[in-house]
């Protein structure tokens, strides 16, 4: 049978439950079977594949491409990093082993690669004028940018470039379309309220309180203290 958008995102909501314990694995298959036409093997596999990547392990039955992509979505939505982290892993040795058995798996592996930015882009690093000068410094150790907590949680920093796009929000630099593969989805988030002015409990909100910003632009919106505003910082760049 096809297994449709509607069944791929109740697979994924019924291997969270299984997966958190909220449902026993014989009666989600039946479940699936019962309410969606999902055969049993296919159901089986799907909550099966989902333990295996929330793990971080190796899985040997195939999700379809579109099943693979809204499940590592909704593991970084869900579960954060780490677990989105194991899920990369688990598919990358899943592409890997139906490579052995003489299947190439190239949109789903475009697919992965795709998600992989995202794990590229949480990396926190410091500028190097930021870095204590008493440091011995050795090529190619220190990488370059400074962000907080709020900038770099995956799910408000998605959000806001989901709502907001990859394009700096200062100078309109796109990394995609000025270095092609390599730059898209690049960009860093910066947050419009200063840090001494977040109180315990605050609860970012990825459209009011962030921004996309190339790192050039970020930099220089942390030139004072307070920090620049966007406005300011435009006026500075086109005067």
């Amino acid at each position: 049978m096809k297994i449709t958008t509607k069944i791929i995102h109740a697979a994924y909501q019924t291997s969270k439950d299984v997966y958190d314990e909220r449902m026993n694995k014989n009666d989600a298959i039946e479940y699936l079977e019962s309410t969606y036409g999902m055969n049993k093997g296919s159901a089986s596999s799907c909550i099966g594949n989902f333990t295996k990547m929330m793990d971080g392990e190796k899985y040997t039955r195939t999700n379809n491409a579109e099943q693979t992509d809204y499940f590592l979505s909704q593991i970084l939505t869900d579960y954060g990093i780490n677990k989105f982290s194991n899920a990369i892993k688990a598919a990358n040795e899943h592409v890997e082993y139906q490579k052995g058995q003489g299947k190439n798996l190239k949109r789903i592996k475009g697919i992965i690669s795709r998600h992989e930015k995202v794990i590229g882009s949480q990396e926190k690093t410091v500028y190097p004028d930021e870095l204590d000068k008493s440091e011995s410094l050795f090529e190619g150790i220190k990488k370059t940018i400074t962000v907080n907590s709020y900038e770099r949680n995956p799910q408000a920093r998605l959000k806001c470039i989901e709502h907001y796009g990859t394009q700096c929000v200062v100078c309109n630099f796109d990394f995609g379309k000025e270095y092609g593969d390599i730059g898209l989805g690049f960009i860093h988030v910066h947050h419009l309220t200063q840090l001494s002015d977040i109180k315990q409990g605050y609860e970012v909100n990825p459209i009011k309180d962030l921004r996309p910003v190339c790192p050039n632009c970020h930099a220089m919106l942390h030139r004072k203290t307070p920090p620049y505003t966007i406005d300011e910082l435009r006026l500075k760049l086109h005067n």
